[in-house]
């Protein structure tokens, strides 16, 4: 085989492997985007949340570093951690919004956490019929 013949199952290997990302519903970028931050404080914690959106699945992913730098990470970082240290980082005790009120529409919504919080692991994982239920259980946690 010549050069040409390895660069060509190179040039296959790549589209493989971008094809598959891209149907996972992740983005190259999005997956090296995910890389951890070095943790600072009291929570390294990485979120995520596999939302069913119709025929579709979708994988949101953000890490929470309280306190941490601000310029990166969780768009809602201050109620996030906020929320948590009033949870005192117990997933199932988040106050979320207790008052909301959501439909009954079943679209599945898998919401995960796996870091530490005060030097305790976290491996915390739920279900939630909907994305409405999951906000409205976890609060600011789940924001993104």
């Amino acid at each position: 085989m010549d050069g040409g013949g390895v660069d060509l199952s190179m040039n296959k290997i790549i589209a493989a492997v971008a094809a598959a990302l891209l149907t996972a519903g992740l983005s190259p970028a999005a997956v090296a985007a995910t890389s951890a931050p070095s943790p600072t404080g009291n929570a390294h914690i990485l979120l995520t949340a596999d939302r069913t959106q119709g025929e579709t699945e979708k994988v949101d992913i953000v890490w929470l570093d309280c306190p941490g730098r601000t310029e990166v990470g969780h768009p809602y970082k201050e109620d996030a951690c906020k929320a948590l240290d009033a949870a005192d980082g117990d997933f199932d005790a988040l106050r979320g919004e207790p008052q909301g009120f959501c439909t009954t529409e079943y679209a599945p919504v898998t919401l995960t956490a796996r870091g530490t919080y005060k030097g305790r692991t976290i491996d915390w994982s739920k279900t939630y019929s909907n994305n409405c239920e999951a906000v409205r259980d976890t609060g600011a946690v789940f924001w993104f």
